[in-house]
């Protein structure tokens, strides 16, 4: 059936984590729920393991706390997986950032593993953002809704 066919254009974004999935509008920080960034989606965590969900350059990586990654795809779409809230500024090691700013980084490549429980201690939301950083670039980037998702398997965006 070729009406079911994903055109050769789209690229899908898999999940970088293990959890249920919510929209970003529901995410309790102004930053990221009003979209100031850009749209997204968010990720309650089951686990402490965060992926990339797709092939990328890793652009930025927040090397004080190691809670955010930046990633450019090939084709120049800018993404920002983003730990927790209220976490820029920690002290204390939480975030253990698995890759270099430059590192070419395919589907599924572990990025950062985290201390859920330290996280708890801080009073810090454990909470995954994925954030389109220039949306311009692509003509749409659509979401899923809310739904349980697997890290590696779970489409939860499709980029035309």
């Amino acid at each position: 059936m070729l009406f079911f066919k994903k055109k050769n254009n789209e690229k899908d974004l898999k999940a970088y984590c293990n959890g249920d999935l919510v929209s970003i509008d529901q995410v309790n920080d102004e930053v990221f729920s009003k979209k100031m960034m850009g749209d997204g989606i968010a990720i309650k965590p089951s686990d402490c393991e965060i992926y990339a969900p797709c092939d990328a350059t890793v652009t930025v990586v927040f090397e004080s706390t190691n809670h955010a990654v930046g990633l450019t795809t090939e084709d120049g779409l800018e993404l920002l997986i983003h730990c927790g809230l209220d976490t820029v500024n920690l002290t204390e090691k939480v975030f253990d950032c698995k890759v270099k700013k430059g590192t070419k980084v395919k589907a599924g490549q572990l990025l950062i593993t985290f201390d859920p429980e330290k996280l708890r201690q801080l009073k810090c939301e454990d909470i995954v953002m994925l954030v389109v950083l220039n949306p311009g670039k692509t003509s749409q980037v659509k979401f899923v809704g809310d739904c349980s998702v697997k890290a590696k398997e779970t489409v939860v965006a499709t980029v035309r």
